[in-house]
């Protein structure tokens, strides 16, 4: 039987705690138990968390897994993703997402290995939500129709190197990242000869995790739910202009504009009787056109991640990092 790839798992972060990033990181340690496992930390537009959870990774950690915390200066998620792909990924190895607040249940990433191992042709694997109101009714669509959640996801190594070659990246500012990233996975990488296919990305109900208060009823999660419901908005626009993008008019997924701004106002203009019929039935996908209309300052996002703790090259030596 031919060797399984090692694990590779970036765990996107920007405004956690430092104690649920150590949840996190603690739990997807031993999810991994058995593995050779290289345990990315990656955190967006916060230089001063980035550097307290170098220090507690300095001082206290000693976990099983390779552990490396990187600081990106820019604040986004699309452009910590874009940076993992292209920057950061130990090539050769099966690639988990997790966001920073979600820690893998004990199984959680050997279900979603299992799942690429019994479907090599697959381009991604994804876990379900089970806990949350709308858990049940995620969980089903997903079951049946197919999807790919962001906070648990994992691509195969073919499918991270057709990624790192192909020079694909997210535009920047986009919300429903791991929307595209399905779809883009679900056209084979390649929507001008490639029919969509969800079937593609493999659904395995067994792989989860768990969100520490998030069924807890308290301002701060009314606050978020709020401001996640004006994010929805602009979410609603990217998919409209995505798929235009894909299926309308069978785009290159390297012609993605470089910022979401750029792809929805494009899209808004090509279609505004479409845009206006959206409106109608959300007002807050106005707000959120208007709101993007704004330019924004990327500048940072030229910058390289910078590397806090562990060793940029793992194969250097057989003792921890740090």
């Amino acid at each position: 039987m031919p060797a399984q790839p090692n694990w590779a798992v970036a765990i996107i972060a920007a405004r956690e705690s430092i104690e649920t990033l150590r949840s996190t990181i603690e739990a997807t340690v031993a999810a991994s138990a058995g593995r050779d496992t290289i345990i990315d930390l990656l955190i967006n537009g916060n230089a001063g968390l980035a550097r307290e959870c170098a220090a507690w990774a300095g001082a206290s950690y000693g976990g099983t897994a390779w552990l490396r915390i990187w600081s990106i200066e820019q604040g986004d998620k699309a452009h910590a993703w874009n940076e993992y792909v292209h920057r950061i990924w130990p090539a050769g190895r099966t690639a988990f997402f997790l966001d920073g607040y979600a820690r893998p249940r004990i199984d959680g990433l050997a279900q979603l290995d299992a799942s690429l191992a019994a479907a090599p042709e697959a381009f991604g694997a994804t876990g379900v939500p089970t806990s949350g109101r709308s858990a049940p009714a995620l969980r089903a669509a997903m079951l049946s129709g197919g999807g790919f959640h962001g906070n648990m996801n994992a691509i195969p190594v073919h499918a991270m190197a057709q990624l790192q070659t192909s020079g694909f990246r997210l535009p920047l500012g986009l919300y429903r990242t791991d929307s595209l990233i399905g779809s883009v996975l679900m056209f084979a990488l390649d929507p001008v000869t490639q029919q969509w296919e969800p079937r593609r990305i493999v659904v395995n109900g067994d792989a989860t995790w768990d969100v520490p208060g998030q069924a807890d009823f308290t301002v701060k999660n009314i606050v978020a739910q709020f401001k996640r419901r004006q994010r929805q908005a602009q979410g609603d626009l990217e998919n409209r202009a995505a798929r235009e993008h894909m299926v309308g008019r069978r785009l290159p997924i390297t012609r993605f504009p470089k910022t979401v701004r750029e792809l929805v106002l494009g899209w808004i203009a090509a279609h505004p009787d479409e845009a206006r019929r959206l409106y109608l039935k959300n007002p807050l996908r106005l707000r959120a056109a208007r709101r993007m209309r704004a330019p924004q300052d990327w500048s940072a996002a030229a910058r390289a991640p910078e590397l806090l703790y562990g060793m940029q090259d793992m194969r250097r030596t057989a003792e921890q990092p740090g």
